[in-house]
């Protein structure tokens, strides 16, 4: 217990004082995230930027011929990938295959931990994907990456542990700091990655059934729902009810009906588990 006290000091500390340890974003998702914001930008730029990355590239090429974005024929090149996907998807598709890429960590026991870690976030991305398609206002895309980094303050926690002898065998220890420290991290880690000011809440209020800073849904309230529908019939604590969420009945799904969000995931199921294995096969 002495260990964990200590570590918990130590990322406190280093979080106080702005010196926490946070691993950098592959370059190229760097490059991307900045890029869209050009008014100059091309997609030729664009794909001769992410061709640095032939993992990245690879990735991006499987969403274009996904179901869900796939037209007439299986696009063979970056550019026709962006072209299909439009520069907004790409550079969220970019971040959100980068964000994968920063869960390979430590140990085997660690690395376990972040697997998992990163399954859930998919898990929770998907269902904020299809949630995003019927609401109003919201981006599914940008959707999938808010659900993705509702744990985002996992990271850091993760490459401490790595660095420490004992806890880093400890699989219950881990869960136990990610759990106590990740939503504090959380949105620090977006602000230094330069993240949308949307998306840099979620980790902060992921559990939070009182949240409505105002009446119009943000993603916020996607990745709240997202994540209690994540836990139905998968986790052993009984999971909130969706009524007793503040940012369920913002939903238009709402006004349907209490069982509508449901019935809705359980017809896009294939598309979730789509969704979620491309997602999951980064780690």
């Amino acid at each position: 217990m002495e260990d964990v006290r200590g570590l918990v000091n130590k990322i406190q500390d280093d979080f106080r004082a702005g010196k926490l340890k946070v691993p950098s974003l592959p370059e190229v998702a760097i490059k991307i995230n900045k890029y869209v914001g050009d008014p100059n930008a091309n997609t030729a730029n664009m794909a001769r930027i992410i061709q640095l990355d032939p993992a990245l590239t690879a990735k991006l090429l499987q969403a274009a011929n996904s179901a869900l974005y796939g037209g007439n024929g299986q696009v063979q090149d970056c550019r026709t990938a962006i072209a299909r996907l439009g520069m907004e998807t790409t550079r969220n598709m970019v971040m959100s295959f980068a964000l994968g890429q920063s869960f390979k960590v430590g140990s085997a026991v660690v690395k376990d931990v972040a697997r998992g870690v990163w399954h859930k976030s998919s898990d929770v991305a998907a269902i904020s994907y299809v949630l995003a398609r019927v609401t109003m206002g919201m981006v599914p895309d940008k959707a999938l990456l808010a659900g993705l980094v509702h744990n985002i303050g996992a990271i850091p926690i993760l490459h401490y542990a790595a660095e420490d002898p004992e806890i880093k065998k400890n699989r219950v220890l881990i869960n136990d700091l990610i759990d106590r420290l990740s939503g504090k991290l959380g949105s620090l880690v977006l602000r230094q990655w330069s993240f949308d000011e949307a998306l840099t809440g979620v980790p902060k209020e992921i559990l939070n059934n009182n949240y409505q800073p105002d009446e119009k849904v943000n993603y916020v309230d996607i990745v709240i729902v997202a994540n209690v529908h994540s836990q139905f019939g998968k986790d052993d604590k009984e999971a909130p009810k969706l009524h007793e969420i503040a940012s369920f009945r913002k939903l238009p799904l709402f006004q349907i009906g209490p069982d509508a969000s449901i019935e809705l995931l359980y017809t896009a199921k294939e598309e979730i588990n789509s969704l979620t294995k491309m997602l999951t096969s980064i780690v």
